[in-house]
């Protein structure tokens, strides 16, 4: 660097004059070459020029070791950032510093560029340097985290150690304003028990509520997510009590680590517990002189004793001799080289049984000094016997398979392997394989009925059912599909799934019988639905006869009375006259209405020419154009389903003139190698379907329709008129 670099740096240190900003340069003894006017002042400096200023004295004692050692890094490093000290002009100020080496300047080896800013405030500063008089060595160099809170319980100082607890800096410590609002709305602050602790209740708010000191512990989440327990004693100073204001000091400890472990324990501790109680094997604890200190549920369960009996008993008056002498040199052995042993030994009881017993013997870290071993017996079967058993009850599988005419399966659920008996794998076709397991019968239940067959066994194992049932489809060996009735039995062990024995059916035959009778229902159905129109339609012609020829002929008798009625005067006579007139009214209605209910002779006239007759007489009226257009094969309709059509057509024409204001009207009857199809549309002022209600004309055709498995269909809107699609299948 040139000589010119020296004269500038200076020249900007001492034009720098920003009130809260410190610059000043250095050498690696802390001897200030030059400094701006803010720091001079502010520290009561003299003129380093004139009188030597050493920058180490200007730090309190128990940070000049620190500071040395950041000179050193920043000899290394381009810039240290964020070193935080106590500066002192009588008292001392909070600080935050950055350094920069500065090489070759004339005169110099090595320089130090230092900028420092004030943490806290002037009115702060004020409050921290009354607190300063009286708790200098609590502040700067107290060992545990200290914070002085006003009345508020906002901060006036805290150390550098406060700051570390929290996981932050001075600086931030110190720009925190409205403690209470966050406290309540952005920091996650809890009791041990994880219960939320607002402002109101921190401990420094309640010592300066009841003047007296305060202690709890808190769960505080940083900012990085880690949860630190810390221990607040909160102390009221109410001997720096000013205008009834004073105070509280809050000496805080980091206890995370006692707690994690404290908990670290208590987990152990449960496991530990939770093994013992439910572990099935015998387990215990005992020491050099056989004093027994744990011991598993089975352990006492196995001897017959007490748990409270036997805590702190010699072992040895507990168990009997017998496992006594099995087990009593392998103790001896860990607990003289301090290395596990395992071994097995065979047991022989005062009965004159055997028991085979894996040993597991474990010496036990223990910090009290004395020697502990722990040990975890299992019973092994005797491996002859089992194979002996297993093999008399795979032969008793065998045989009972052979003599039974089901066809029966069972699943070792810890192997894998699948045993099908012969009338299984007659019955599906497939040649006895045991190498066709769970995956290969799955892939051939039909691709609809596969995953719920999978689900329902998943079901019943997970919810530890003792049997499940289904109905599914099976491809045989000849590539069809075949109906059958499958039904398992669960065994579990330890509460653990190991073994399913079931047995199919083939249920073809059922389902065969279960359609023919199904097609016999649906038969008889139609049955009954033709016999009802039929009688229907018969009440129908009955009653339309009657009106006719009984009470038109009573009315055209009442009439000719009327006609031979000589009326006395104009009163009478206009009297006469509207009788009459009503009269003929009724009897053209009664007339029309026992036409409508007579049934058509569908017999002897096709269906077609029956519409055509309703048609011709709504025209006769004028008031409508009706077109009529009809392909269908007449004769390969029942007279049932014409009676339908024909009453379908003569009520939804009803409906069109009363409700509907058209004036065109257009018929299609139609039929399929299916279905007969009938259409009327008409151009009337149309509804919707969605919103208003059927009328009992619809309702009829509905009803109609559905007695021969039929479909209506309705198109309509507002404006634009109806259109009425009715579908009737012909071989139904």
């Amino acid at each position: 660097m040139k000589a010119t670099s020296w004269t500038t740096i200076k020249q900007i240190i001492a034009d720098s004059g920003h009130d809260n900003l410190f610059l000043t340069l250095i050498n690696e003894k802390g001897q200030i070459s030059c400094a701006n006017a803010t720091m001079i002042r502010t520290l009561g400096l003299q003129n380093p020029r004139a009188i030597p200023v050493n920058f180490f004295d200007l730090i309190h004692p128990f940070y000049i070791d620190d500071f040395k050692k950041v000179l050193q890094t920043a000899a290394t490093n381009s810039m240290v950032d964020g070193v935080e000290l106590y500066i002192k002009n009588g008292v001392y100020h909070p600080m935050k510093w950055q350094i920069k080496q500065v090489n070759d300047l004339p005169g110099h080896n090595c320089a130090y560029l230092c900028v420092g800013y004030k943490l806290a405030d002037d009115e702060r500063m004020d409050r921290f340097n009354q607190l300063l008089k009286n708790n200098c060595h609590l502040i700067i160099e107290g060992l545990n985290g200290i914070i002085f809170h006003d009345m508020n319980g906002e901060l006036i100082a805290a150390n550098q150690k406060a700051a570390q607890i929290f996981g932050t800096t001075l600086e931030r410590l110190y720009q925190l304003r409205n403690i209470s609002e966050l406290w309540n709305n952005q920091w996650i602050i809890t009791d041990e028990n994880g219960s939320p602790v607002s402002f109101e209740e921190a401990p420094f708010i309640k010592a300066k509520q009841t003047r007296q000191l305060q202690t709890q512990t808190l769960i505080i989440r940083l900012a990085n997510g880690e949860k630190r327990w810390i221990l607040f004693n909160s102390q009221p100073l109410v001997e720096e009590e000013v205008n009834g204001h004073f105070p509280v000091v809050s000496n805080i400890i980091d206890i995370t680590s006692e707690r994690q472990l404290s908990n670290r324990l208590k987990l152990r501790e449960a496991m530990i517990s939770a093994f013992l109680h439910e572990t099935p094997d015998l387990a215990w604890v005992i020491d050099e002189e056989a004093t027994l200190h744990f011991a598993s549920n089975a352990f006492y369960r196995h001897f017959g004793l007490i748990e409270k009996d036997c805590i702190n008993a010699k072992v040895t008056d507990l168990v009997p001799h017998a496992v006594t002498r099995a087990v009593f040199e392998h103790h001896i052995q860990v607990f003289k080289t301090g290395k596990s042993v395992q071994a097995t030994e065979k047991v022989k009881w005062a009965n004159g049984t055997h028991s085979i017993t894996h040993l597991h013997i474990f010496p036990i870290n223990n910090v009290s000094g004395k020697k502990l071993v722990g040990a975890l017996a299992i019973n092994v079967p005797d491996k002859n016997k089992l194979e002996k058993e297993l093999k008399e009850a795979h032969d008793r599988v065998l045989n009972f398979s052979r003599a039974t005419s089901d066809a029966i399966w069972e699943w070792d659920m810890q192997t894998g392997q699948i045993f099908r008996n012969e009338v299984l794998m007659e019955m599906i076709g497939y040649q006895p394989d045991n190498s066709k397991g769970l995956s290969w019968w799955l892939r051939r239940i039909h691709p609809e009925d596969r995953n719920r067959v999978a689900d329902i066994i998943k079901e019943a194992t997970d919810k530890q059912q003792q049997s499940w049932q289904d109905e599914y489809r099976f491809k045989c060996a000849d590539g069809t599909y075949k109906p059958i009735r499958d039904k398992g039995f669960v065994v579990y062990e330890n509460n653990l799934p190991v073994k399913m024995i079931g047995s199919l059916h083939n249920v073809s035959m059922l389902k065969g019988l279960e359609n023919e009778l199904a097609g016999v229902q649906v038969q008889r159905q139609k049955e009954i639905s033709e016999t009802i129109i039929k009688v229907q339609e018969k009440e129908r012609t009955r009653i339309g006869h009657e009106l006719h020829n009984n009470v038109n002929q009573l009315l055209s008798t009442v009439k000719l009375f009327f006609d031979g009625v000589t009326p006395s005067g104009i009163q009478q006579q206009q009297l006469k006259n509207k009788s009459i007139e009503y009269l003929l009214m009724a009897i053209e209605e009664i007339r029309k209405l026992s036409k409508e209910l007579v049934t058509p002779q569908l017999k002897e006239d096709n269906l077609a020419d029956n519409i055509w007759n309703i048609i011709r007489d709504i025209q006769m009226a004028g008031k409508l154009d009706i077109s009529f257009k009809h392909d269908i094969q007449d004769e390969l309709l029942s007279s049932g389903k014409k009676i339908t059509l024909f009453r379908i057509v003569q009520e939804q024409l009803k409906n069109i003139i009363k409700h509907s204001a058209a004036t065109a009207i257009h018929i299609a009857l139609n039929d399929t190698p299916e279905n007969v199809i009938l259409v009327i549309e008409d151009n009337g002022k149309g509804f919707d379907p969605q919103h208003t209600r059927q009328g009992i004309g619809l309702s009829n055709i509905h009803e109609r329709t559905q007695f021969y498995n039929g479909t209506t269909n309705i198109k309509a809107s507002a404006g634009n008129g109806c259109i009425l699609t009715v579908t009737i299948p012909i071989k139904q």
